[in-house]
Formats: structure tokens, C-alpha cells, sequence
């Protein structure tokens, strides 16, 4: 790809090299984020310039949207097919809607039960928990947890400041127990399964792999699933009246009742399954990895970074409930919830978005909540460092994590630490107030000594507020420049790589 782009960028390249091609471009992105589907839109634009010839306009996902990223996918394909038939007309649809695709891996049962052998897998490391605690106090309504990893230094395990853990999430045995009844697999969910890919090749998975694992560790059986995950459902369904609600579901015209269906109350593919009966037990085994979506492999920022053999993680369990006042809980969060000393898991490390500068360089971080996590490992890696950090939580009593090791750092001289308590005042106090507060010394910093931002934390409102923040301590300590040019200097920061945002949903 990063070929590609340096091919496509390059100066000399004629204004008409692409005046032979014809194209169509949709960006998958999300409107929350500052460079919403940049990529996109600068693919599009330099095709363009090169002479290339849009078939329709350039479509724009956006995960915001009500119905996700086909709300802006549907219209969009309509346009594309509309064009490419009426340029290269076809005597009959190019898929006709009763054909079944074929399936990817030829699938069976066979042998008796053995045991379950895992295979190893490059950059992939056993971890171990040797220590969990609360760091919430235990009648606050949010749950967060500290967890610490042992690994062995023999593993080659690599990370430093700012990286992340990734993990991929196991679904609990109850969960399991009640997803194979309900597709009638339980009497062979222990047989081991042959499997053949047909056009793909297999995953790393244990020997032998039965039902039972791929529902423990493959499987997304308690997520949300989408419009697709229907679609298959009908090829099978032997009822005409669930096939029928199934295809609506699946179809364009069908989205608004598919969305009060199932993704506003989050049904779980298990839940859905239970409300189709007559088509769960007829999936067709060859097709179960077609059908089931799979567990999305979950990041989480590092919070440790003084001994490679430990990895620390600042995790908060995802609880709430639905409209149809049914209690959820996140897959992941869940699961590690659950977990006991002693236990293991499969961890890798992926780099990060933020990087430290020298250790010269003063640091300004902004970590609201589970924002913190990554400043953690920041501020254990510069010992003695100029290193500044906004904290936010609701109450110094019930949500102020880490506190004693912040404080102390502080007291230490590692740390110029300035809170923010929202819920503890009269009036609620963010950390875009704290910033606001302190606005010499952070324009000081900034100005005088090259201080580099960083930002995380959840992705909603707090990364404008932020922003906007910085902008009015330029404003405020520059009274000759307008509101525009103290933006621009914000967008000249992030440019540099002196502004840096690491945040979520």
C-alpha cells in the first residue's frame, strides 16, 4: 500500500497518466474524528488529477450513522450498479438472490473426543495474572480494574511507552453451554471437526479443534450481529415465515426494522438465534464460519513500562443496560473480569499512536478516566522528566485512580499533576477547565520549552473540548492573535507531531 501511495504521489507523474481508467471510491470513517475518511477523500481527488474518470460520486461511510456504515453504503452501491449496468448491460443479475455462496472450508465431525493441543504462534505470548485489584471504590457505579501480566523473558515479548496489549477475548462456558443448545450442537460439541479450506488457509488453531473451542475462542457468539449475519441465516432457514423476516432484515428497505430489532436493544447472535428456532438447528456445518462472525481481537494501552517482564493493564468493565432493561457486559471486559490468579491468556503487542519525545522535552498529558493508562507507562519511562498530567475523574473518593502512586510521583518531583474532580463541587470542574486554569504555565511549556500534548481518553466530546481548551490558552496568552489563528496554531501543533490524540469509543 505504502508503494502504492508514493507511486500515485509522485511529481513527475503526467497530468493525464490514469485518462484510460475509470473508478469508484468509498472510504470507511467515522464523523467523530477530526480527518473524517481522509484517506478517501485524498485517493478520490488524486485519481482525479491524474486524469482518471469517476464512475459515481465518492461515498462516505460513517460509523455515526444511525444505521452504521450501510447507510451511506446502500444509496451509494445502487448509484455504482445503476452506472456499471447501463455502461455493460447484462442479460441476467450478476448474483441471482437464490443462489448460496459457497462455502470457505469444507466442514465435519469425525473421531472421537481428544484432548485439545494449542499450537504456538509467532508474536504471540502466554501471560499470566499474578495480581487484580479494584481501583474503584466499591460502591461507585463504574467497575475498573487493575491487572498485572507476568511473561517469560524467554518469549521475546517487545513494547515500550505508549504500546498496546492486545487481546483476543474468550466467551465464558455458560455462554457457550447456551449458544450450543441452541443450535442443537451440544451432543457433539467435544467431537473433533475435520476441516478443509477451499480457497483460504486455515488459522493457527489448536489440533484437534472442536465446536466446543471455536465457540470459547472464535466465535462471536454474545456480540451484535449484523446485517450479513442474517443474509446467511435465510439461505438455510427451512421455515417460509423466518426466512421471510430474515430477508427483510437483511434487505435495504429493512434497516430501520433491523436497527429497533437488534442493534438498539444489542441482542446477542445467541439471543437472535433462540428468536429464529426452526433456522438455528438447520446451519449447515460447512457453513458455520460463514455464518458466525468472528471475536474481534480487543487493545488495550500499557500501564507499566519499568520491568519487560511485567505487563500492567488499566481496564474498566463494560456494564449497562439495554432498552429492554436487560443487563450487558462487554465480551472482553467480562471475561478478564472473571479471571483468577494463576490463570493465562494469549497477549501480543502492537505499537502505538503516541510517541515520547526526549526525555528533555517536557510532556503535556490529558487523560480523563482510562485516559490515564498510557501516561502511566509515560511517566514511569521519564523519571525525573518535566512530565505534566491532567487527570479527570467524578470524585476524588471513588474514581481517582492510581492515586497514591500520582501523588507520590508528585511529591517525588516526576509529576505536576492538576485534577479534576467533576462531581466533588458546586459546579462541575473538567479537565478543559484545569487547562484552562493553568494557562501560563501550559502556554509556557508550549511556547518557551517545545513541550509535545498528548490527549486520551474516551472519544465523544472530550477530544474537542480539549482542543478547543489549548486554542484559548494560546488566545488568552496572545491578545493580538484572532480565534482562527489560534486554532490554525493548535492544527500547526498536530502537524508537527507536537499535539497527539490517542482516543476511543
Amino acid at each position: 500500500m505504502k508503494r502504492f501511495w508514493r507511486f500515485l504521489l509522485r511529481k513527475s507523474m503526467p497530468h493525464d497518466a490514469l485518462s484510460s481508467m475509470e473508478f469508484a471510491v468509498f472510504g470507511l470513517g467515522d464523523s467523530s474524528y477530526q480527518k473524517f475518511n481522509f484517506p478517501a477523500k485524498r485517493l478520490f481527488r488524486r485519481l482525479q488529477q491524474l486524469g482518471a474518470t469517476a464512475l459515481v460520486r465518492r461515498g462516505d461511510g460513517d460509523d455515526q450513522h444511525y444505521l452504521g456504515v450501510d447507510g451511506q453504503l446502500d444509496p451509494w452501491l445502487e448509484e455504482l450498479w445503476e452506472e456499471v449496468l447501463r455502461r455493460w448491460p447484462l442479460p441476467q443479475p450478476v448474483v441471482p438472490e437464490d443462489v448460496v455462496p459457497d462455502p470457505t472450508f469444507d466442514v465435519s465431525f469425525g473421531g472421537e473426543p481428544q484432548e485439545v493441543v494449542e499450537v504456538s504462534v509467532d508474536g504471540v505470548c502466554q501471560a499470566t495474572l499474578v495480581a487484580e485489584e479494584r481501583i474503584t471504590a466499591a460502591d461507585h457505579f463504574q467497575d475498573v480494574r487493575y491487572l498485572r501480566f507476568a511473561i517469560d523473558e524467554g518469549q521475546g515479548a517487545i513494547w515500550g511507552p505508549g504500546d498496546c496489549a492486545v487481546l483476543r477475548p474468550r466467551n465464558l462456558s455458560a455462554d457457550v453451554d447456551e449458544f450450543l443448545a441452541t443450535v442443537a450442537w451440544t451432543d457433539k460439541a467435544d467431537l473433533p471437526l475435520r476441516i478443509s479450506p477451499r480457497n483460504t488457509t486455515t488459522p493457527a488453531w489448536p489440533q484437534p479443534v472442536t465446536m466446543r473451542w471455536l465457540c470459547t475462542n472464535y466465535f462471536d457468539i454474545m456480540g451484535v450481529p449484523r446485517r450479513s449475519f442474517f443474509e446467511m441465516l435465510s439461505y438455510f432457514s427451512p421455515s417460509v415465515e423466518e426466512r421471510d423476516k430474515l430477508r427483510e432484515f437483511s434487505s435495504s428497505a429493512g434497516q430501520d426494522d433491523l436497527l429497533a430489532y437488534c442493534m438498539r436493544p444489542r441482542r446477542t447472535v445467541t439471543e437472535v438465534l433462540g428468536d429464529f428456532p426452526r433456522t438455528a438447528p438447520a446451519i449447515p456445518l460447512s457453513y458455520v464460519f460463514d455464518v458466525f462472525p468472528v471475536i474481534a481481537e480487543r487493545s488495550f494501552s500499557i500501564s507499566s513500562a519499568e520491568c519487560p517482564a511485567y505487563v500492567d493493564l488499566t481496564v474498566g468493565i463494560v456494564e449497562y443496560k439495554t432498552i429492554m432493561q436487560r443487563v450487558r457486559r462487554g465480551v472482553c471486559t467480562k471475561w478478564l473480569a472473571q479471571m483468577r490468579i494463576g490463570e493465562t491468556l494469549s497477549m501480543r503487542f502492537a505499537r502505538g499512536t503516541m510517541r515520547l519525545p526526549p526525555a528533555s522535552t517536557p510532556i503535556i498529558m490529558v487523560g480523563p478516566g482510562t485516559g490515564i493508562a498510557a501516561f502511566m507507562s509515560f511517566i514511569q519511562s521519564r523519571p525525573g522528566a518535566d512530565n505534566y498530567l491532567f487527570f479527570g475523574c467524578r470524585s476524588e473518593n471513588k474514581d481517582f485512580y492510581y492515586r497514591e502512586r500520582l501523588q507520590r510521583w508528585a511529591d517525588e518531583g516526576s509529576l505536576h499533576l492538576y485534577c479534576a474532580f467533576s462531581r466533588d463541587g458546586p459546579t462541575k470542574v473538567y479537565v478543559q477547565d484545569r487547562i484552562r486554569e493553568y494557562s501560563q504555565v501550559v502556554w509556557s511549556l508550549v511556547a518557551s520549552q517545545g513541550a509535545v500534548i498528548f490527549v486520551s481518553g474516551n472519544a465523544n466530546r472530550m477530544p474537542d473540548d480539549v482542543r478547543q481548551a489549548f486554542a484559548d490558552v494560546v488566545a488568552a496568552n496572545n491578545p493580538d492573535m484572532s480565534t482562527d489563528d489560534a486554532s490554525n496554531y493548535i492544527a500547526g501543533l498536530v502537524k508537527d507531531g507536537r499535539y497527539q490524540e490517542e482516543c476511543w469509543y
